[in-house]
């Protein structure tokens, strides 16, 4: 049975009763807006909650003013319908995440998503056996509620099909209330912020079965008054083993309704591109990449610690990591002052 608490606070303004998400604010089916690509270290700005707050994004920096849409579709139109045959509409963000879902006076249920993740590819991830509630109705500042929900989850792990069983936990909040500052001197004064962070507990069958988590933390800004689509979001999907500890893969999606004045070229990309192969391997493995002088390479276990380093690192460069234990690692990559991380198993 789902274990479902919605906790709500006692008081609001009148002020406060007026900012919420209701079942008014559901968009439609062919509701769409063009959002620009931000920089994936933009701030999400986790500890501005409360009441008359204010989100700064005045100076966000844009990836070469590159756009994104949202839209919502008819969910039997899909590729995916198949794998969702209870969902009635989609939220799609342009080359991220695709949530299912359907919706009553009362709330908005997911029935899964399917998410692009580079390493993993396409992840399916579909609640069937317990649905994911949402939102409830009306939700406003001060609310939030917690719900459980199951089903399975179809990727690939290092080349290898998945497709375990999973469970989850949602945790789901209108955490703010106030002024939304974006470029151009655009000041959005009814603004609500909505939080999911919502984690699915599943296990990889490789190199015999490991537990690993699948984390999203998503931030939505609404300016109920004048749309149904969010002005503004902010998600990182981390994957991890159990418990935490340094992600095996983490990826950031950051857009906004508005235009940024300041933009990173092509060439300012926040992420270094590098390969470590073979991948599995027995222990001995090679770096490719364009590496600067000052490239460097740290190794870390499954726990965050250091367990090799390479501090002069060229195309080319092997190492013998035949030492370690078998399992997954983390590699981290500084090359001419940019970061990346991979993983590597060790076989």
């Amino acid at each position: 049975m789902k274990k479902h608490l919605l906790f709500t606070a006692l008081l609001f303004s009148a002020a406060s009763q007026a900012q919420q998400l209701d079942a008014s604010n559901e968009p439609a089916v062919g509701a769409t807006q063009m959002m620009y690509l931000l920089d994936t270290l933009t701030d999400a700005y986790p500890n501005i909650t409360g009441t008359g707050v204010t989100w700064d994004y005045s100076n966000i920096v844009g990836m070469n003013m590159e756009t994104r849409t949202i839209e919502i579709l008819d969910a039997s139109t899909t590729a995916f319908a198949s794998s969702f045959p209870t969902s009635t509409k989609v939220m799609s963000i342009q080359g991220s995440i695709a949530n299912y879902f359907s919706s009553s006076a009362s709330e908005r249920i997911s029935q899964g998503f399917v998410y692009e993740e580079p390493a993993f590819g396409t992840v399916l991830a579909t609640f069937d056996v317990d649905n994911e509630t949402s939102v409830q109705y009306p939700f406003a500042n001060g609310n939030y509620f917690t719900d459980n929900f199951a089903g399975s989850l179809a990727f690939d792990f290092n080349g290898i099909p998945q497709n375990p069983t999973a469970t989850g936990v949602a945790n789901v909040a209108i955490d703010g209330q106030g002024t939304l500052l974006l470029p151009n001197s655009t000041s959005l004064s009814n603004v609500i912020r909505y939080k999911m962070v919502d984690t699915v507990f599943t296990q990889v069958n490789f190199i015999g079965v490991m537990d690993i988590e699948f984390v999203r933390t998503q931030y939505e800004y609404y300016d109920v008054a004048t749309s149904n689509l969010p002005v503004f979001i902010h998600t990182v999907v981390a994957i991890s083993l159990a418990g935490g500890g340094t992600p095996l893969m983490s990826q950031t999606n950051v857009v906004s309704a508005y235009a940024p004045i300041y933009n990173l070229g092509i060439n300012d990309a926040q992420t270094a591109e590098f390969s470590v192969y073979p991948n599995p391997s027995e222990g001995i493995v090679t770096f490719k990449g364009e590496f600067a002088a000052d490239a460097k390479a740290t190794i870390f276990d499954q726990t965050g610690r250091v367990v090799y380093t390479v501090a002069s690192l060229t195309n080319g460069t092997t190492v013998d990591l035949s030492s370690l234990n078998k399992g997954i690692y983390l590699v981290g990559l500084t090359n001419n002052g940019v970061e990346s991380t991979q993983t590597v198993v060790i076989k």
